[in-house]
Parts: structure tokens; sequence; C-alpha cells
């Protein structure tokens, strides 16, 4: 297989990237985050956001956010063309007119290039820093320092040091399989068969990690697409937080936070020992590094605001809504960098029959029985982490805009279950477009499938046995086994999740 086409600067195109949805790329995760960390972010329900992703892939991270805002204009930016006719495609067949993708090469607009472009309020930068030239690095910097405007949020993932430095061995051997193999499916088989065989060879430098867990079969569902991406570009690169702040910096983009939002808590996710480290630490970036030092993980989502400005912590993050995210009677799990926790019993009753009835403030819920001795910022910490609630960017609304919103919102769900659920890309992956959390919930590729026959067939609404009728393709009826299985799985989903697809206008209620 060629490494790549003569256009490509050493980036893989001959697949298109997996679209993939992640919920703290929302600008109401954004806000809840730049509040628990006592940032101000001047944004709110009716602000006519402008909001830009570089390196969108097919576009579907911009059409969530842009589908229940019809008041924003959200901008996806990707120099492969394939990405950006997929993207337009999907669009069009959405019918999103507040949505607009450019292929551009960010290593090569001029500055006048870029000044022709509107300020933004928020731009993401989401698994591209890690994988790309200096030149386009030096691009997205260039755009951060013209573009973002005065308070604005900017979103950086990359692959972190020194977490990820034990897989440069296996980056390597990966994409080499990858770049001498005929195609896709042949390199990864031919990946995986040497990672599998070298494991028993107890070699000193191939430890245990999540690229491990992906070659050896641990997670399933993973397309060569993805793999090609995280492995055959000739520039991946690692970084340390210290260098992507300095980087930052100079666009006059002070860090706010992690978008994990359990790293900002160094008592969720380090030891006693640790935490008297972190304490002791000279400065933030120190702080940080001793964070990836003592942390098991390869991946930040760092958050930076253009102009920090400092404010009343408690009353900002007393003042976000929350809605219930899952109906689920089992016990929620705390999970943080330091294992799993059950959350307080008390105060999952208190909040579960609070979020039943609607939207509650952090405030509002702060005053229940359980959740009085916990601060502001640890509720909306413990509620995030376990998945209970998430945060709210609007609650519902009336009226002629709110009834445009929830329309687009659902048109781009049927689009993207026809398009995406078949591929069934992976649990958690997709997302469900509502205007009540201004991007989507996240969702796998069967309730996808199921949200979008509830919204297109109301009348058979809690009737397990016709869902399932109309998930099984035309042809042979599948094993009697097979149709069980699928009939419980439409059923909890009717069960626990069909309510909070209502709540969040997702569905008809």
């Amino acid at each position: 297989m060629s490494e790549s086409s003569a256009w490509s600067r050493g980036y893989p195109v001959s697949e298109s990237y997996p679209s993939s949805w992640h919920g703290f790329q929302s600008p109401a995760h954004l806000r809840a985050v730049c509040a628990m960390m006592g940032v101000i972010w001047d944004v709110g329900p009716d602000t006519p956001l402008r909001i830009i992703e570089l390196g969108c892939g097919t576009g579907y991270t911009s059409q969530l956010m842009a589908a229940g805002n019809p008041h924003w204009q959200v901008m996806g930016l990707d120099y492969n063309p394939a990405h950006i006719a997929e993207a337009r495609s999907m669009a069009a067949a959405a019918g999103l007119d507040n949505v607009q993708f450019v292929e551009a090469d960010l290593a090569e607009l001029s500055d006048a290039e870029l000044d022709q472009l509107p300020e933004f309020d928020l731009v993401t930068v989401h698994g591209v820093w890690s994988w790309v030239s200096d030149a386009v690095r030096d691009g997205v910097l260039r755009l951060l320092r013209r573009r973002l405007k005065a308070g604005g949020v900017a979103l950086v993932s990359y692959n972190a040091m020194p977490g990820a430095a034990g897989s440069l061995g296996l980056a390597r051997l990966v994409r080499q399989s990858l770049l001498t193999a005929e195609n896709s499916v042949a390199g990864v088989a031919l990946a995986t068969r040497l990672v599998q065989q070298l494991i028993p060879a107890e070699p000193a430098y191939l430890p245990a990690s999540p690229w491990m867990r992906l070659m050896t079969g641990e997670r399933d569902g993973v397309r060569p697409g993805y793999l090609m991406h995280e492995f055959q570009t000739a520039y991946w690169r690692p970084s340390f937080h210290a260098d992507v702040a300095a980087a930052l910096a100079t666009a006059r983009c002070d860090y706010v936070g992690s978008a994990t939002v359990d790293e900002n808590f160094p008592q969720m996710s380090l030891s006693a020992a640790q935490r008297e480290l972190w304490d002791q630490a000279p400065d933030a970036n120190a702080r940080e590094l001793i964070f990836d030092l003592c942390v098991p993980r390869v991946f930040r989502r760092d958050i930076y605001v253009r102009g920090l400005r400092r404010g009343p912590r408690d009353a900002m993050v007393d003042a976000l809504p929350f809605v219930s995210a899952t109906r689920d009677p089992a016990d929620p799990v705390l999970r943080s960098q330091a294992g799993e926790a059950k959350l307080p019993a008390e105060l999952v009753v208190s909040v579960r029959a609070a979020l039943a009835q609607g939207s509650r403030s952090i405030g509002q819920l702060r005053t229940l029985p359980g959740c009085e001795r916990v601060t502001p910022s640890e509720l909306a910490a413990l509620l995030m982490g376990s998945g209970c609630a998430v945060p709210a960017w609007r609650t519902a609304g009336t009226g002629a805009p709110w009834a445009q919103a929830v329309a687009a919102a659902r048109r781009l769900n049927v689009v993207a279950a026809d398009r995406l659920a078949p591929h069934g890309i992976g649990d958690g992956q997709l997302g469900l477009a509502t205007p009540v959390l201004g991007g989507g919930l996240r969702c796998s590729a069967m309730e996808l499938a199921v949200a979008r026959l509830v919204a297109e067939f109301p009348h058979e609404t809690g009737d397990a046995p016709a869902l399932v009728r109309r998930l099984v393709p035309a042809g042979p009826l599948p094993g009697p086994a097979v149709l069980a299985e699928l009939h419980e799985v439409v059923t909890r989903l009717i069960d626990y999740r069909l309510p909070v697809w209502q709540a969040l206008q997702i569905t008809p209620a």
C-alpha cells in the first residue's frame, strides 16, 4: 500500500476518518468546565455562537452542533476533499443551512486568507495536533491569533507525554505494517499478527497501553480507517503539556483546565503521596507534569481561553443547568484516573428524582438531601464523571425558533441513522442531536437506529416487537436467540433511554 497521495503531506487519505461524537467538544460541556475552574466565558443560550472545527473529518461533530442551534454559525475545515464532500452531502441531506465546510490546508492559508474568516467564539482542534506537521501546527496557531475572539475558547486534544512514550515503538511497528501491506485490511491483520507474536516474547519496550489493547482485540469494533489515521501519518508526535501551552501562549491563550472533568480534581485522580507532590510543585506546568507522570493516560483534552478572566466559581457553577442522561436504575459509577467509586446513595436518589422532572441547576440540586455537603464544582464533577447527568445549554423552549431547532435536530438524526448506524462504529461514539444540549447526547449505533424509528413511527413508541421487526433487514429472519437478544436490548432502551430522548426533544413525547 502506498504511503499516501502526493498531495497528502504524509497524512493518510485513502480512507475517511470514522464519524464520531465526543461530548467534551460541546459548548455546554466547555462552559461547565470553565465555570468549575473559575474562568469566565461570556456565552449563554441566546448567544449567536460562531464555531470552527479544525480537522473536521466528515463533519459529524459540526453538524451535531449546528442542527439544534439554527442561530449559530458553524464551520468545519479539513484538507481532505473526500471528507469535505461527504460533510457537505450529509449537511445538505439534513437541510442544515448554518454549517459550512471548507477544504483548506492550514499550512498553506495566508494571513490575508485567514482574515477573511469571521471571528470565532470557539475553536476545536480535536485529534489534530499530534498527527500533523509543524507547518500545520503553525497554521493552527496563526488562526487562533487572528480569528479567535478575545474571551473565546479553544479546545486542543493530543497524545500526551510521558504516557505515550512507551508506545512509540508499537506505533512505528504498526505504521510499517500498514505501509507495506496491499491495503488497510491486510495492514491491520499484519500488524495485529506481529503484536500478538511479540507479546509472548516479553519485549522490554512494548508496555501495556490503549494501543496495545487496540491491536490485541480487547477493543471491539475498531475500523481500519481509524487505525490508519492513528498510525500511518508520518508526523505522529506526542507532546508534553508545557510545550503545547507554550505554543498556545503565542496566540495569547491561557490554560484553563482539562475537558476530562476528573483531571481537574487531584483528589479524584491522585494518591495521597502523589497529591503531596502535586501540592508542592512550584508552578502550574510542574503540577501538570506531575499529574502526567502519575496517571495512566496517553491523551489530553486541554481547554484554553484567549484572555483569561476570573469569576466567582461557586456562583457560576451553581447557575449551570443539568439534565438527566439516563434513567437506568443501576447504581451510577464515578470513573476517574484513580479507578471507580459509587456515588452516595442519598445523593443519587435525590438527584434522579429531581432531574426526572426536568432541568435543574446545580444550585437547585445542592438543596436536596445528600447534596448539602458537596461544593458546586464537586457536585458537577460527580454528575458528569458518572454519566448520571450532563450540562444543558438551554431549557426547553416554545415558539417558532424552538420548533425549528427541534426539527433540524431530528432531521440530522434520521440522516445519521441511515448513513452511520449500519456501520456500528462502537458503543458511545455517535450522538443524538438535541437543542437542549446544544450538541449531541452520546449514543451507540443501536440507540441512534432505535431513536430514529421512534421519531419516524411515534405510534410504535414502547412497542419493542414492532421496533425489532423494523430493525431486522429484509430477507431471512435471524435465529431465535438473536431475535431474543435484540428484543431485550430494544426493551431496555425503551425503559431507560426513551424517557431521556423525550425530555431532550430528540423524539416526540
